[in-house]
């Protein structure tokens, strides 16, 4: 898997959830107005963050603390150097000065995320996700001797909710101030929150998420299952259908996902997409229900769906989208499929 693209059409919070997912190890680099950045991750995990907006070192950070003094810092350095760098400079201090692995931890853990939720704040730019054959790669990278790296790593996805919502109260505040700048009035209402009459909730129904890269097939479908009373999520890739997925599983609700088997992978090779989205689906949610379709048969790609245990539907063909006769057959299909395995 790889990722290019700019900020303003996926954000960060997207990326990290994605290749946390992904569970991939690599380097993910941001560039933008504001600098430019890095998050490293080892197995969907992040382990270590960096920005020339955020150059504060370790050692700095610690003396400040008061967990370790100026002369054990600069020894320490020294021995580092001497060295070559081959240990970080925690493990240099937890080692030979007798410094409290977990406050090593702590403070690294904080400026990682300091880093991190610093970075939400970069709203255009680009970015690029490199993949790493292995943990290796990323460890034996030469890296400044005030680096910031964990051995367990931080869960991208609790840093993705946490820096968008860092993000938005700021935004907020932001906007509050402007308002008062410009000496608007803001009236603050009572809102009755007494519950409604239950004749009156809305009925919540199925929610279903469809990834299909065909516009005219994807809209058919969805608007088929929308007027037989289901709550569609209809997405063209692979990445929104994750994001989506997730928010959705996050939140307490347990869709079942429709996935088109033919088309493009994440990184752009290859036309197996589905594929790879459905053994992603299958190892993050177990839960969840996982339909394939499809309009022509792959043997390979089918003995491998029904092995992961889900079911398998031939969809119509693009020149069959418009029959409503064909749809019609299909989406009864469907929806049989859908009830039974619900």
């Amino acid at each position: 898997m790889s990722l290019v693209g700019n900020l303003e059409e996926l954000g960060l919070g997207e990326i990290l959830q994605i290749v946390s997912l992904g569970r991939k190890t690599g380097i993910l680099s941001l560039s933008s107005s504001g600098g430019e950045g890095s998050v490293f991750f080892r197995q969907g995990q992040v382990v270590r963050a960096t920005s020339n907006s955020c150059q504060q070192s370790l050692g700095e950070i610690l003396i400040q603390k008061g967990i370790v003094n100026r002369t054990e810092l600069d020894t320490a350095l020294a021995l580092q150097k001497e060295n070559g760098f081959r240990e970080r400079l925690g493990v240099i201090l937890v080692t030979n000065f007798g410094v409290s692995q977990n406050s090593i931890e702590d403070v690294v853990r904080e400026q990682i995320e300091k880093v991190v939720f610093s970075l939400f704040a970069w709203n255009d730019g680009l970015f690029r996700f490199e993949v790493l054959n292995s943990v290796e790669t990323v460890d034996d990278t030469k890296m400044d001797p005030l680096q910031f790296m964990l051995d367990q790593g931080l869960n991208p996805q609790f840093l993705a909710m946490e820096g968008t919502r860092i993000l938005d109260e700021a935004r907020h505040a932001a906007e509050a101030v402007s308002l008062v700048d410009e000496g608007t009035d803001v009236e603050f209402d009572l809102i009755d929150l007494s519950p409604a009459p239950v004749s009156s909730l809305p009925l919540i129904q199925q929610p279903v998420v469809i990834v299909d890269d065909d516009d005219q097939t994807l809209r058919t479908i969805a608007g088929g299952l929308s007027e037989n009373g289901f709550v569609v999520h209809a997405v063209t890739r692979s990445e929104d259908a994750l994001i989506k997925v997730d928010t959705l599983y996050r939140n307490g609700g347990r869709p079942t996902v429709l996935i088109d088997l033919i088309m493009p992978k994440m990184d752009g090779s290859g036309v197996m997409g589905g594929a790879e989205l459905l053994e992603l689906l299958h190892n993050n949610f177990k839960d969840l229900a996982l339909i394939v379709m499809s309009d022509f048969h792959c043997a390979e790609a089918e003995k491998k769906i029904h092995q992961l245990g889900y079911p398998s539907i031939v969809k119509p063909l693009q020149v069959e989208i418009s029959s409503p006769a064909i749809m019609g057959s299909f989406l009864a299909k469907l929806m049989h499929v859908i009830r039974t395995q619900a």
